[in-house]
């Protein structure tokens, strides 16, 4: 059921929370094939969608929109063109674009149009030297990261130690995450999902339980090895990559060390002594984390996008064991690294449950798959 609604989550979770309605009109083919267009468009839709500014109107409602209503898609790709299929398909803003290759060189460019006024609100251009395949990844999230608007903080009314960040970052795998600030830290706000070190080394992907089990490196997975887990819950990494010397976090930001989630849970509210516990402790902090957590409740978490006051989205991963490497918990438990060991093999780590409101401070073996959090440095 939970997969279900994850898959469906795909298209589905910034309705809740966007503000503008648009539709995105297959890209111009100029030197690559029009499949190849077609599911470059796919994937900007994609992550147009997990900016969460936008409605995006589904492809399906609006071929349908094209059939019914006999209109003549192939060349519109001008403006006015455009403007009279957003005025059609309902929508306030339109985006249409170009994907060309001259020699070894991709370039995209992309415009995102008032239907009501005509008028180009953003426009981006991304060039890419490089396989089409990377450029999937690369290309479209920088593209959407150009068209997206920007919001004004606008805070935390429970908490003035939280404000909503306008600042975005990108890791070297062109993946773009939003970001939060509580008391003077900048966190994340959406859970890794690199696959690359900080140099450009790649992280091996451990499928082979017995693989990962054994594993002395670095090494990361997605939950039971399907697609469709990290588009919304990142990958998890073991201890290994947190701790390598390449870098697992983007450039300027680091992994957090213990003391940082220690600071983390002292800006939402809870006390020094408290902290330094260990297990369940605190009040709230959890659930300022990670929303209603209710709503972290397999048949309502992707319905709700699992928003928490901070806005720091704190979505349960799951985890995948260290012995013989089999994943649980998905849906209902975040499990988070810090980059400080306990002792030996064995890193501090978080843990966030939809049926507590505290957070577990504790320290689990190197081999475990656990999600990952990066802080600004």
């Amino acid at each position: 059921m939970l997969r279900k609604l994850i898959t469906l989550s795909i298209l589905q979770v910034s309705f809740l929370f966007a503000q503008t309605q648009i539709a995105v009109v297959d890209f111009e083919a100029l030197g690559v094939s029009s499949n190849d267009a077609k599911a470059l468009t796919n994937r900007l839709m994609i992550e147009l969608h997990r900016t969460n500014e936008f409605k995006v109107l589904e492809r399906e409602m609006l071929d349908k929109i094209i059939e019914e209503q006999k209109f003549q898609l192939s060349g519109c790709n001008a403006d006015q063109c455009l403007v009279r299929l957003g005025e059609i398909a309902n929508v306030q803003q339109i985006v249409g674009g170009t994907i060309s290759k001259v020699g070894e060189v991709f370039t995209i460019t992309a415009r995102l149009i008032s239907v009501e006024s005509g008028e180009v609100v953003a426009s981006a251009i991304f060039d890419y030297e490089g396989n089409i395949g990377a450029l999937m990844k690369t290309g479209m999230a920088n593209v959407a990261a150009q068209l997206t608007s920007i919001h004004i903080p606008q805070g935390d009314t429970n908490n003035p130690q939280v404000i909503t960040n306008q600042e975005t970052i990108m890791d070297v795998d062109g993946n773009i995450y939003k970001t939060i600030k509580i008391g003077g830290q900048v966190w994340m706000a959406e859970n890794l999902k690199v696959t690359h070190y900080r140099n450009g080394d790649a992280i091996p992907f451990l499928k082979d339980n017995d693989a990962w089990a054994s594993t002395s490196s670095g090494a990361y997975c997605y939950y039971d090895s399907d697609f469709v887990w990290p588009i919304v819950f990142g990958h998890l990494y073991n201890s290994h990559a947190v701790f390598d010397n390449r870098g697992l976090a983007p450039e300027g930001w680091h992994v957090p060390t213990d003391e940082d989630w220690i600071e983390l849970e002292i800006a939402l509210g809870m006390s020094q002594e408290e902290s330094n516990k260990l297990g369940w402790h605190g009040t709230n902090q959890g659930s300022k984390l990670s929303g209603d957590t209710n709503l972290w409740k397999a048949g309502q978490l992707i319905e709700n996008a699992g928003f928490g006051i901070s806005d720091f989205n704190a979505l349960p991963g799951g985890y995948r064991y260290d012995s013989d490497g089999h994943y649980e918990f998905i849906g209902e438990i975040g499990f988070f690294w810090a980059s400080t060991e306990y002792g030996g093999n064995y890193p501090w780590s978080r843990r966030i449950y939809f049926e507590k409101t505290e957070i577990a401070r504790g320290h689990y073996y190197r081999n475990y798959g656990f999600s990952v959090r990066c802080i600004k440095n």
